[in-house]
């Protein structure tokens, strides 16, 4: 097993690049011996360099450096209290890893599969983006399209909120006009989530329909709104205005899979 002293050490250059990852300028900043894990058995996903805490136990800390060598992957050692201030939690559990952003164009992920896929118009909270995808891992669906206005799913707030999904779903960032271009083009119809629809625990999913989910203020742009080709919505008592982003996104997944 490698000897950890003969490791390198954290210096201000490695400093910057982590600072430059956790605010998603240069790369991204997975955080957890099991995130980092789960990145170095995916392919697809770059891993630049991982960085273990020096106090991290042995049988943790050796899983990850036999990963990290069968891909390659640098490893460095880190002070624990140097993997807190890097850290965007209070606890990085020993682990930090620079990742490169894994989006896909949008014609990839419609082609890879027919099963039901998401588009997010405008869904800023990363929370709700996190946790989108992770109802997106849940029922299987094809991937997750997002506009620039959407939260990244990488971000530390979305990668939490995800718990561990962001990486387990295929997802692309594009302009809204590419998303709807790229869905036209793979001939998949596409259906708008909003009050006042059609009951969604009554409709029946077409093979490979997009369901598209607005923001959480203003709701679905006039794009979408022009390109969606059917609305649906969940029935909620009159005491409630209207759902979180990700909660009404989940039951309308889960009630249109029930039904496809």
């Amino acid at each position: 097993m490698t000897d950890v002293g003969r490791l390198p050490r954290l210096g201000a250059p490695a400093r910057a690049a982590l600072a430059a990852a956790a605010e998603g300028r240069d790369g991204f900043l997975l955080e957890g011996p099991k995130a980092i894990a789960d990145a170095l058995r995916r392919p697809a996903v770059r891993v630049r360099r991982v960085w273990l805490s020096d106090r991290m136990a042995a049988p943790e800390r050796d899983d990850l450096l036999v990963a990290a060598a069968a891909r390659a992957v640098p490893v460095g050692v880190a002070a624990e209290a140097d993997l807190r201030r890097a850290s965007a939690t209070v606890s990085p559990q020993g682990a930090l890893a620079v990742v490169d952003d894994a989006a896909a164009p949008p014609r990839a992920v419609l082609a890879a599969s027919r099963a039901t896929a998401l588009l997010l118009d405008g869904v800023q909270d990363p929370g709700n983006v996190g946790a989108i995808l992770r109802v997106a891992a849940a029922f299987d669906a094809a991937g997750v399209l997002l506009d620039p206005a959407s939260a990244h799913p990488l971000g530390a707030k979305a990668l939490r909120a995800s718990a561990g999904c962001a990486l387990a779903v295929p997802f692309s960032r594009a302009p809204l006009e590419s998303l709807l271009a790229a869905v036209a083009e793979a001939r998949r119809p596409l259906w708008l989530l909003e009050g006042g629809g059609r009951d969604v625990f009554e409709a029946k999913a077409p093979e490979g329909l997009v369901l598209a989910i607005g923001s959480e203020g203003s709701g679905a742009s006039a794009l979408v709104r022009a390109a969606a080709t059917e609305r649906v919505g969940i029935p909620i008592s009159p005491r409630v205005e209207s759902l979180n982003a990700a909660v009404a996104a989940g039951i309308a997944v889960a009630a249109l899979a029930r039904r496809s």
